[in-house]
C-alpha cells in the first residue's frame, strides 16, 4: 500500500511539473486556434445562406442597378396661372400689376424597394408572396426653359412686383401640375407598373407561384408639399 501511494505521489509531482503544465497548455492553445482557423476557411469557402427575405430584395435592388427607389410612371403636363397685385390708397384704385405664366412639367411616381415585405417564401416551389409599399410622387420638374411669361402688364401706378409675380406663378403651376398628374391617375398607374416589374424580376429568378399585393396611394400624397426642382434641357 506505502509503495502504491509513492507511485502515485511520484507520478502526480510529474504531471504537475512546470514543464508539462507548459506543454499541455501549448497543446490546448493549438487546437484551439486549429478549430478558429477551420471555422473560419469553411465560412469562407462555404458562407451561410442569406435569409429569404434578404435575399429577395437585395435580388430586386441588383436588377435595378442598386436603386431602392424604383420609378414606374411619369407624365408631362403643362398649364397657366394668372398671378396679380393691386395698388390702391384708399378707397382710390391705382393699378394693378398681372402676369400670366405657362408652366411646363413632369412628375414621376413609384415605390420604395426598401419598404417592401416578404410575408412568405418558399425557394423549392417556387412561391412567393410579397407586400408593395404604396406609391408615392418620387419628383417634380418645372421645365424653366419651356415654361415662358405669356403676358406681362402694369396699369398705370401698378406695384412694380413683377419679380415676386413670376416666382408665385411658378409655384402655382408646380402645384397645379402635381394635383393634375394626381387626378390622372398617376399613382395607380405607377402601382400597376411596379407590380409588373417586381414580377418580371422574379419570374427571370424562377419563382413560379408569385403573388403580389398592392397598396393604395396614401391619400396625403397629392396634399403634401413636395420638394421641387426646375430642370434645363
Amino acid at each position: 500500500m506505502t509503495q502504491n501511494k509513492s507511485v502515485a505521489v511520484s507520478l502526480a509531482e510529474k504531471l504537475l511539473h512546470p514543464a508539462v503544465l507548459s506543454s499541455i497548455a501549448v497543446v490546448s492553445i493549438a487546437a484551439f486556434q486549429a478549430e478558429r482557423i477551420t471555422k473560419q476557411v469553411t465560412q469562407a469557402l462555404f458562407p451561410p445562406a442569406p435569409p429569404p427575405v434578404t435575399e429577395v430584395k437585395s435580388l430586386l435592388v441588383d436588377r435595378l442597378e442598386g436603386k431602392t427607389e424604383l420609378t414606374t410612371a411619369e407624365v408631362a403636363l403643362e398649364t397657366i396661372v394668372k398671378t396679380s397685385q393691386e395698388r390702391t390708397l384708399g378707397h382710390l384704385y391705382l393699378g394693378e400689376t398681372t402676369v400670366v405664366y405657362q408652366g411646363i412639367g413632369r412628375v414621376r411616381a413609384g415605390i420604395d424597394l426598401s419598404q417592401l415585405q416578404v410575408t412568405q417564401i418558399d425557394r423549392d416551389t417556387g412561391r412567393i408572396t410579397l407586400h408593395l409599399p404604396p406609391p408615392y410622387l418620387v419628383q417634380m420638374d418645372l421645365d424653366v426653359e419651356r415654361s415662358e411669361v405669356l403676358e406681362h402688364n402694369r396699369a398705370w401706378f401698378a406695384p412694380n412686383t413683377e419679380t415676386e409675380l413670376y416666382t408665385q406663378a411658378q409655384r402655382q403651376a408646380l402645384q397645379q401640375i402635381r394635383e393634375e398628374a394626381c387626378q390622372e391617375g398617376l399613382l395607380e398607374k405607377a402601382n400597376q407598373e411596379a407590380a409588373a416589374v417586381v414580377r418580371n424580376i422574379l419570374e427571370a429568378a424562377r419563382y413560379d407561384d408569385i403573388t403580389i399585393e398592392t397598396h393604395s396611394p396614401n391619400p396625403q400624397t397629392c396634399t403634401l408639399s413636395l420638394a421641387t426642382s426646375s430642370s434645363r434641357h
